[in-house]
């Protein structure tokens, strides 16, 4: 009995000894112990988007932004994204479509987040920064500080001003004393809507024509873009008339739909019967234009086709365009046309581009059609109307026949100007007046633009600003260039410079008037990468963490900066392989880092591609290459596999070593139980003996 006790007492003090083993010393059975400062384990992150992310001026888009946790150890958890308005002109709204906050996002690992974003509709093309920031914690509930992030958006504007204009609904014949409709339709040729818009009837009077009813104001809340609308004015003509056409003229006022208050004023022309007279044998059947909207220095053409719907042939016939101030003929605007047989159709073309100084607004084209013989008494008209898209405000008066000297031409050698350097521009000037000779031009070369530390952006080489010519002929030319040189430091863009003249006519009357040219400058780019350091050799399957700083040693902004690797086929693997940075400012630092993941033995050689491009639009690329020998990991046998746990809830990055792991505790409880093992045996031993002794 009392050797059983023995036993039982042994068999216990061992399990007794390794259960305190196990609880105090094994992790899992005890409280694991918190590092002290875990506010230093702060997860860090890389933000980007793909490169055909576009969205539309006037919509609304999705923009799915890649996070990426670049941290070596430390997972982040309840991240949340909230939108950052920097530029509320671009982006109007932006919502998170991702189910927010996200829980858990493991170190090295990468995940999308979804934005609706809204475009201003007046925005234009371009690229522009959109804005966030990113709240998270780390493994221990440790609040940070929110980052702010930016991504660069292409946006592409396809919206037109509204452009609101006047046309007949269909051809009508007037009787003169007598009451008509006239049937028109206001069109907005634009994509934007025009607000508040009003329409009214000008200039009536008794000799011409008059109200038989109505207002003649017409009122619209909206027309949108590419909408029309009917409308019909009742008149009397004067009995008083001729036969001919007779201008009735209109003025339409709206506001666009960032609220500027625009004004056109259209004429539109009514054929009208003398009377005691029939109509004319002749009529115009069509014109039209081949641009609606045109700006200054674009020509454009108008086609006019004249039909003889009478019962005997016409005599010659004379058809004249008159475009007014705000618009120069490129071709003779009067076409002498033979006889037009009875139930023929002749086509006339004419030619024209709108004057420099025109005004923004709508421009008639009066076609008339007359006989060359006086005793036929046929005379026509109609007009057709376009509209000068254009900054002018046409501040010279009408009716003053002013010579006016114009930059027709110019161009630089070489083409393209680089900062510090020396080049030879080539100017071709131009009197655009029919019938008068400039003389006594004095011109000056006047560079506004300029450098706090070196001056003016470019200066004369070997002589200076100021020219003298003696006289240009009308119509005439005169070519002049002039060799500057522009100063280091300046930036790429295009620099605008004013040629200033002050020349007389042929009567001795003083005139002034100013050009402006624009010279681009192309400063180069300084894209340089820091060293990036490599062991030589490494086991595969190991990862190998590469890390590099870029940076815009430059004076001038890089675009759309892009990073690949590449290398020989199938021997590694990186991640991430690509990844699109933006635009780098000048002095602007980018760090990045990834990992390379060798898939077998042997030297291993591959190339970091950086691709960007300059302010001038040109492609670059920067290549640094790498090479490493990978040799194969040879495990010794009594070498144990150790998993890192991919998240417990807790994260120790301090704890390192043999007696900081689990088989540590492992090998203290197997010695334990050994222990216990041998005092059973031992036990048994001596009972046995025990036993033989008393037999």
């Amino acid at each position: 009995m009392k050797k059983n006790m023995l036993k039982k007492s042994a068999i216990w003090s061992a399990l007794i000894i390794f259960v305190f083993m196990a609880v105090f010393t094994v992790p899992g059975f005890a409280e694991m112990e918190m590092p002290a400062d875990t506010s230093k384990y702060k997860p860090e992150f890389m933000v980007s988007v793909s490169e055909d992310t576009e969205l539309i001026a006037g919509r609304t888009g999705t923009v799915k932004i890649n996070l990426k946790n670049v941290s070596l150890s430390t997972s982040a958890y309840n991240l949340l994204v909230t939108p950052v308005y920097k530029d509320v002109n671009t982006f109007t709204s932006m919502n998170v479509l991702t189910e927010v906050p996200v829980r858990y996002l493991q170190y090295g690992k990468s995940m999308e987040f979804e934005l609706a974003v809204s475009v201003d509709k007046y925005v234009q093309d371009g690229v522009y920064p959109l804005t966030f920031l990113l709240s998270y914690t780390n493994a221990w509930n440790d609040d940070f500080t929110p980052n702010e992030y930016t991504v660069y958006i292409k946006v592409k504007n396809y919206e037109t001003s509204s452009n609101l204009k006047l046309n007949l609904k269909n051809n009508i014949a007037v009787q003169a004393g007598g009451a008509f409709d006239l049937p028109l339709v206001l069109s907005n040729d634009g994509t934007l809507a025009a607000r508040e818009v009003k329409v009214s009837v000008t200039g009536l009077s008794q000799e011409t024509f008059s109200l038989s009813s109505g207002t003649g104001i017409y009122d619209f809340y909206r027309l949108y873009g590419g909408e029309a609308r009917t409308l019909n004015y009742k008149l009397i003509a004067s009995s008083t008339l001729k036969t001919g056409s007779y201008p009735v003229t209109f003025l339409i006022e709206y506001k666009d739909e960032k609220g500027n208050d625009e004004k056109v004023e259209q004429q539109i022309w009514v054929p009208v019967t003398g009377a005691s007279e029939s109509l004319s044998t002749l009529e115009i059947t069509e014109i039209r234009s081949t641009m609606t909207s045109v700006k200054p220095g674009e020509i454009f053409e108008v086609y006019v086709k004249i039909k003889n719907s009478g019962e005997f042939d016409s005599g010659q016939v004379k058809v004249m365009a008159d475009a007014g101030s705000s618009l120069l003929p490129v071709t003779q605007n009067l076409h002498i046309l033979p006889a037009i047989k009875k139930g023929e159709t002749k086509e006339v073309r004419f030619s024209f581009q709108p004057d420099a100084n025109a005004a923004r607004g709508g421009a008639p084209i009066t076609i008339k059609v007359e006989s060359v013989d006086a005793n036929e008494n046929i005379s026509i008209a109609q007009a057709i109307s376009v509209f000068i898209d254009s900054s002018g405000t046409g501040g010279i008066e009408a009716g003053k026949d002013i010579p006016k000297i114009i930059v027709s031409k110019y161009s630089s050698d070489p083409g393209l100007v680089h900062a510090g350097e020396e080049f030879t521009l080539n100017v071709q000037f131009q009197n655009t007046h029919k019938y008068k000779t400039v003389r006594n031009i004095k011109g000056n070369f006047i560079v506004t633009e300029e450098s706090s530390e070196t001056g003016s952006v470019f200066s004369p080489v070997g002589s200076s600003n100021t020219f003298y010519i003696d006289e240009i002929s009308p119509k005439g030319t005169y070519d002049w260039n002039l060799t500057l040189f522009t100063i280091p430091d300046a930036k790429s863009k295009t620099y605008t410079v004013t040629i200033s003249f002050e020349y007389e006519d042929e009567a001795g009357n003083p005139y002034k008037a100013d050009e402006i040219i624009g010279i681009p400058v192309y400063q180069p780019a300084r894209f340089e990468v820091s060293d990036i350091s490599l062991p030589y050799e490494i086991y595969m399957g190991n990862p190998v963490y590469v890390y590099f700083e870029m940076y815009n040693m430059g004076k001038t902004e890089i675009y759309n900066v892009k990073f690949n690797v590449e290398g020989d086929e199938g021997a590694f693997t990186a991640d991430p392989k690509s990844s699109y940075f933006g635009n780098f400012s000048p002095g602007y630092r980018e760090y990045f880092e990834f990992t390379i993941f060798p898939n077998m033995p042997g030297p291993i050689n591959g190339r970091l591609v950086f691709q960007y491009e300059t302010a001038s639009g040109e492609q670059q690329e920067f290549v640094k290459e790498f090479t490493m020998n990978v040799t194969e990991m040879i495990m010794p046998v009594d070498d144990f596999p150790i998993d890192k746990p991919i998240d417990g809830g807790f994260e120790e990055p301090g704890n390192s070593g043999f007696t900081s792991s689990v088989w540590f505790y492992i090998i203290i409880g197997v010695v334990v139980v050994g222990i216990a093992v041998t005092v059973i045996i031992l036990v048994k031993r001596k009972r046995k003996k025990s036993e033989e002794f008393e037999f």
